[in-house]
């Protein structure tokens, strides 16, 4: 059985909005009863949107009910036909994955069966590819391998074609190869011939340098051997004489460093006695200094009150016991 149900109207009568625009539009504030007015219309557009929302909210809890009685009868039809829903999913489920397994295993099997015929077409290409030192004899063999291999469908299938243009470009590609690497090889020869000339002729070359070279060394050998002999008797006659006149500076430096300690003992002397003078002559001067120094220090302190007097008496105290130092270390240093 079908219901239908009258969604819930928002009845609210526009003519008083209308009424309360045409109240306030002309309103402007030109002094405080104007502002009053203002104020007085701002509170009954305030009044107005309260009562539209209070209205609102007891309309929308009606059809909020409404909504989740329909939610729950949903939720209860949908649960019924879940079980059989699910018993004919999994029915389905069943035989698309028995579908599924039945084609991997096609596929499966196709890849290997191509994968079996790329290898055979690999092998083939193989035969062809060759390297800077394969030998010509290796060439051959490969040509001859090539040649007689037999390229039928039984084989190679749909990869037939494919496998006889391969076979005939390998074969091509081998026999220019082959021509190359024999006329390389019989240059190859001949250089390594020459090579072998030359190496004997160098050899034979050294061997005669050699002599030659040591023939030099003997001769060279004897005369270092000369010039080291005359070498050490110069060096020796040059020796004797750089001790003889070494001996004959140090006697000579022996007197006069006897003449100048002599000489610097009597400059001592003197200025000893000079300065001994000096001293005499200074110590009732530094005595009269020390005695007044001491007397600045010893300087009695007069007992006053104040704070402030306190500290010019103990800034005056400092400065004499700095004079006091001063004139001792001054005297003592005359």
């Amino acid at each position: 059985m079908k219901t239908t149900k009258q969604l819930v109207k928002f009845d609210f009568d526009i003519a008083v909005i209308t009424a309360l625009d045409t109240k306030y539009k002309e309103t402007q504030i030109t002094d405080g009863k104007s502002y009053a007015v203002v104020m007085q219309g701002l509170a009954e557009y305030r009044e107005l949107r309260l009562a539209i929302d209070d209205k609102h909210k007891e309309l929308k809890r009606d059809i909020l009910e409404a909504g989740r009685s329909l939610d729950g009868d949903k939720s209860r039809l949908k649960a019924l036909l879940e079980p059989g829903e699910n018993h004919l999913k999994g029915i389905r489920q069943i035989e698309d994955d028995r579908k599924a397994a039945i084609k991997e295993e096609k596929d499966r099997k196709e890849r290997e069966r191509i994968e079996k015929i790329q290898e055979k077409v690999r092998s083939v290409v193989a035969q062809g590819i060759i390297y800077d030192t394969m030998p010509s004899s290796t060439i051959k063999e490969r040509l001859i391998i090539l040649k007689g291999h037999k390229v039928t469908k039984e084989i190679y299938a749909e990869f037939t074609d494919q496998t006889i243009q391969a076979q005939k470009e390998a074969v091509a590609g081998l026999e220019r190869m082959l021509t190359y690497r024999i006329q390389s090889e019989k240059e190859e020869v001949e250089r390594k011939a020459e090579t072998e000339r030359l190496e004997t002729q160098r050899k034979d070359q050294e061997a005669a340098q050699a002599k030659i070279d040591e023939e030099k060394r003997e001769i060279e050998e004897n005369r270092k051997k000369f010039e080291e002999t005359e070498r050490k008797a110069k060096l020796k006659k040059e020796q004797e004489e750089f001790e003889r006149q070494a001996t004959i500076k140090a006697e000579q430096e022996a007197k006069e460093a006897q003449e100048q300690a002599e000489h610097d003992r009597i400059e001592k002397a003197a200025a000893d006695a000079k300065e001994k003078g000096r001293q005499e002559a200074l110590k009732p001067d530094k005595e009269k200094l020390i005695k007044f120094a001491d007397g600045l220090y010893n300087i009695p302190i007069p007992d006053v009150k104040s704070a402030e007097a306190q500290q010019i008496l103990s800034d005056a105290s400092d400065v004499l016991d700095e004079l006091s130092m001063n004139m001792k270390v001054q005297a003592k240093d005359l």
